[in-house]
């Protein structure tokens, strides 16, 4: 009776582990057989939102959630901020000047991590000691760095936000800024640059 238990209940727990394996792997999809018979295959995007993020160009407003991000200009550089202290590019530098309105009911901590270059599959991300220094004056007072700045409801801020990139890519006509809502980006929206 022991040796019953002792193979018993572990051959148990493995045989029910099997046959969960074998269940998972034998749903296949029937979608051949409906087509055969005439038959519609069962959607699969129950439930599934839309992907598409909204797309506008430079100087029209774009509503991302409870934001509203506007590109106002696109300009190259190899230098930004303070004539006496100025910040070096590695490679060149992609400045954008964005407004940014927070349309929500509370106030918005936001970041230049809410900014993103895109280029097909790939991603570039902002420069936030380089965007600090583009939004700092020749006085040294730094305005709107998208560092941490809380934001709060109706009001909106003005600001730059720069991007280091290989000179290529700084002077493709395909780039497209990511604005996203909150740090962790749940709706997005794109601007095109050019």
């Amino acid at each position: 009776m022991k040796k019953f238990f002792k193979f018993g209940c572990g051959g148990l727990i493995a045989l029910i582990i099997l046959g969960v394996i074998i269940a998972a792997l034998g749903g296949g999809d029937n979608s051949t057989k409906d087509k055969e018979d005439g038959k519609q295959p069962a959607s699969t995007d129950v439930g599934k939102k839309d992907d598409k993020e909204k797309v506008v160009g430079i100087g029209t407003a774009l509503e991302v959630g409870d934001a509203i991000f506007t590109l106002n200009g696109v300009e190259l550089a190899d230098q930004v901020g303070p004539s006496v202290l100025p910040k070096k590019a590695s490679g060149k530098y992609v400045v954008l000047d964005v407004t940014y309105k927070n349309n929500g009911n509370k106030a918005v901590t936001i970041d230049a991590s809410f900014f993103k270059l895109k280029r097909g599959e790939k991603t570039y991300e902002s420069d936030s000691v380089a965007s600090m220094s583009a939004n700092q004056g020749d006085d040294g007072n730094i305005q709107n760095s998208f560092f941490l700045q809380e934001v709060n409801p109706d009001m909106e801020i003005k600001g730059k936000v720069v991007f280091d990139l290989a000179p290529e890519v700084a002077e493709a006509t395909d780039l497209q800024l990511q604005v996203q809502t909150g740090i962790f980006g749940t709706e997005t929206g794109l601007i095109n640059l050019k």
